[in-house]
């Protein structure tokens, strides 16, 4: 992490690891953590999904790594949602859980085509 921006959201750069470590417990045992980031970003919008499998720990930290590149253009990021289920398969899903990041970097163009519109014919 090279700093953090005046509302002190971490700022990241080209060839950083971001990892996001997440406490998590429940009784029967989290088997699973799901995490989507949205670029909320002007010139480019998309979306990260990450998951952490565990082994039915009780009490554990899930821990999630974005490498910063090309997978993980430039903008400021916002988490979505996490995700977390049991061994038994029950899921509590967290929206909009406070998390984000900012990436700063080139701006030149990686991205493919946008579907500008759609119908039926």
């Amino acid at each position: 992490m090279s700093m953090e921006n005046t509302n002190g959201v971490p700022v990241f750069s080209d060839g950083d690891v971001i990892r996001l470590e997440m406490h998590v417990g429940d009784d029967d045992g989290v088997s699973k953590v799901e995490a989507r980031f949205r670029n909320e970003s002007d010139r480019r919008v998309g979306s990260i999904y990450r998951s952490v499998e565990l082994e039915d720990e009780t009490d554990a930290i899930a821990v999630i790594e974005l490498r910063v590149g090309e997978d993980l253009p430039p903008g400021d990021y916002v988490c979505e949602y996490v995700a977390l289920t049991d061994k038994h398969g029950n899921q509590s899903l967290v929206t909009l859980p406070g998390i984000e990041f900012t990436v700063e970097g080139d701006l030149e163009d990686h991205a493919g085509p946008a579907l500008l519109n759609w119908s039926f014919a």
